[in-house]
C-alpha cells in the first residue's frame, strides 16, 4: 500500500512524498539526506519524528503501518 505524505523540516521546504507503507521511517529519511533535501546532520541525530495528526511522537525504526502513519499525515523532522 502507498502512503501519500508530507515531510517537513525546520527552515526548509515541505515535500511531498509517496512511500510504501512497510517501508521503514528511517530509510526515508536516510533518502533524503542522501539527496540533500534533509541535512545530514539533522537526520542523523533523530531518533523520533512527530505526527502532526495525532502530534504523537513516532520512533524513526517502525514503518509507517507499525507507527499508524496514514495517508495524508504531516511529519515533522
Amino acid at each position: 500500500m502507498k502512503l501519500r505524505l508530507t515531510w517537513r523540516a525546520r527552515g526548509q521546504k515541505d515535500i511531498d512524498l509517496i512511500v510504501s507503507a512497510e517501508q521503514k521511517i528511517s530509510e526515508t529519511m536516510n533518502i533524503l539526506a542522501e539527496r540533500e533535501i534533509f541535512e545530514k546532520d539533522i537526520v542523523d541525530s533523530a531518533k523520533y519524528i512527530k505526527s502532526l495528526r495525532t502530534n504523537n511522537q513516532v520512533n524513526i525504526l517502525l514503518t509507517y503501518n507499525e507507527a499508524n502513519i496514514y495517508a495524508g499525515d504531516i511529519l515533522e523532522l
